[in-house]
């Protein structure tokens, strides 16, 4: 048997092994927590917002840094950013004598996919295989811990890393450390799309300067079409060049029908000059049309009638409003047009100009396209296909003034969803995309042609209500609250559906506030009180 004295040292082991197993938990749940304890949270919210509307890569990358060193308690940081297909050494902190070849690493596939994987931060040594010898010694004589790549979409922008005092394992530093890189990459492609649009203005100049040239050189009066240069709408644009083309080549008037957006859209019609209500003709004439014409040569309307009985009725038409002369002409690369005309001009001198416009023409139209998709990318939120924060900002601004210009008054709401935290620990954060992205379906249906509709960030959207005053926006926010708390949200892999509610809150302009910012506050502070009162409930701000 044991005896007495044996147990008591027994016992007396495993107090003690327990003892410094629950002192050992302590302490490294006191190192998990040390990045959350060394952030202040209202620094890191304002750093957030900052990069949602400014933007500013200056602005965010320093906080970055910042944040990296104080709450992170980083000793060694090292960003290295992607210019072309090389990574470079472009930021860092607590490094000795070095030599910038050192960190200097060929981007390639395999690095991309590796960094694809995971946006959390990782250890160090998943991409050793990856990197080259002398930066693997490098991040090893520094204790490298982990990396985290600064990654948008099919962009990569950097990658930076850190040797910290902390628990860098822990959740708490791998979501914030994700969040911050995040914002980061956030900054980095709105730079780059700001870059593109300033790569079209410049090519636009170009244009300009192309074009002037040719009509210094007397090929032909070209003064409205280079007004259009900095058009930036690939659809109001139409009339304004068809326009210009009847006024510099002294058309007496004009026709265009072009593709509308849409793989089979139907074609539309723009007349100046032209009395009668001739139509767009339907898809099938069209490209008949479009056949015939497609060696570019002008051709008198007379002839193509005679000679093509099976677009004869339309082009019959084109002839009886007073049109003599039909052409091909592009309105870009992968949309059809058709331009009619009547000129007491001889026909081959229209066709030289036409064919020298038809180029210059195109790029107009495409560069406005590649403008309006790159705003369109940059002032969109991914999940719910509304308007981001950064768009939103932009347009209260515009609604404000203008509201203030005509005297007039503008409601802004805010609202959010009340139980998405519920519905995410119940079914996983892809059931709360589901509902945001139906959210935006919702708003989508609800609202008036006139209201700008955005996510806020996170679970909180916001709507712009121009010439709303406090009686439209209270029967707006209690009808849409009705709307919500009866809609069935459908989720992949949950049989049954699933219902939330929301809270509201709203501000009138001038009313509550004559500033954007103190508009927003005030319904934010109505959200809050409709949150505190019981949650599925909307209150305008007192």
């Amino acid at each position: 048997m044991v005896s007495e004295t044996a147990l008591i040292i027994l016992l007396g082991i495993l107090v003690i092994a327990l003892s410094i197993l629950l002192l050992t938990r302590i302490l490294r749940e006191k190192r998990e927590m040390g990045v959350i304890r060394g952030m202040n949270l209202s620094v890191f919210s304002d750093f957030l917002r900052a990069n949602s509307l400014e933007g500013n890569i200056q602005q965010v990358a320093g906080k970055v840094s910042e944040l990296l060193k104080t709450a992170f308690r980083c000793e060694f940081i090292v960003f290295l950013r992607k210019k072309r297909n090389v990574l470079e050494l472009n930021y860092y902190h607590g490094l000795g004598d070095f030599n910038r070849r050192d960190f200097r690493v060929a981007f390639h596939h395999r690095l991309s996919d590796e960094l694809r994987k995971d946006f959390l931060p990782r250890a160090v040594e998943v991409l050793a295989p990856l990197l080259p010898d002398r930066l693997n010694r490098q991040l090893t004589i520094l204790g490298a811990d982990v990396f985290f790549p600064i990654f948008w979409r099919e962009n990569l922008y950097g990658i930076y890393f850190i040797r910290s005092t902390i628990e860098t394992r822990a959740p708490s530093f791998s979501v914030l450390a994700a969040s911050i890189a995040q914002a980061l990459s956030a900054a980095y492609h709105i730079k780059w799309h700001e870059s593109r649009q300033d790569q079209l203005k410049r090519r636009l100049d170009d244009i300009r300067l192309v074009v002037q040239r040719g009509s210094q050189g007397g090929q032909s009066r070209r003064n409205s079409i280079l007004k259009l240069v900095k058009h930036r709408n690939s659809e109001t644009i139409v009339p304004k060049i068809v326009s210009a083309i009847k006024s510099d080549l002294e058309m007496k008037r004009i026709a265009y029908v072009y593709e509308n957006k849409g793989d089979a859209a139907v074609p539309v019609m723009f007349r100046e000059g032209v009395d009668s209500d001739v139509d767009a003709p339907d898809r099938k004439v069209f490209d008949e049309v479009i056949g015939i014409l497609a060696d570019n040569e002008p051709r008198e309307l007379a002839a193509l009638i005679a000679g093509h009985p099976a677009v004869g009725e339309w082009t019959r038409q084109l002839k009886a409003s007073g049109l003599d002369y039909i052409a091909s002409f592009p309105l870009s690369s992968n949309r059809s047009g058709i331009i009619a005309w009547a000129s007491d001009e001889p026909l081959q001198s229209t066709s030289r100009q036409l064919g020298f416009l038809r180029p210059h023409t195109m790029e107009l139209v495409e560069s406005a396209e590649s403008y309006q998709r790159i705003e369109e990318m940059s002032f969109t939120d991914n999940l719910t296909g509304l308007a981001n924060q950064r768009y939103f900002s932009k347009r209260l601004n515009e609604e404000v003034s203008r509201a203030e210009r005509y005297g007039r008054k503008l409601a802004l709401i805010l609202f959010d969803l009340d139980q998405l935290k519920i519905i995410n620990d119940k079914y996983g954060h892809l059931a709360g995309d589901a509902i945001l992205k139906q959210m935006g379906e919702i708003l989508r249906n609800s609202i008036r042609s006139i209201d700008i509709i955005a996510r806020y960030g996170g679970d909180e959207f916001c709507i712009i209500m121009p010439e709303a005053d406090a009686r439209t926006c209270v029967r707006f926010m209690e009808r849409f609250k009705e709307e919500i708390a009866r809609s069935e949200f459908q989720i992949e892999g949950v049989d049954s559906v699933v219902r939330c509610t929301a809270s509201f809150g709203g501000a009138i302009f001038p009313d509550h506030a004559d500033q954007p910012k103190t508009l927003i506050h005030n319904a934010d502070m109505a959200l809050l009180k409709a949150k505190e009162s019981g949650r599925n409930n909307y209150l305008l701000f007192s």
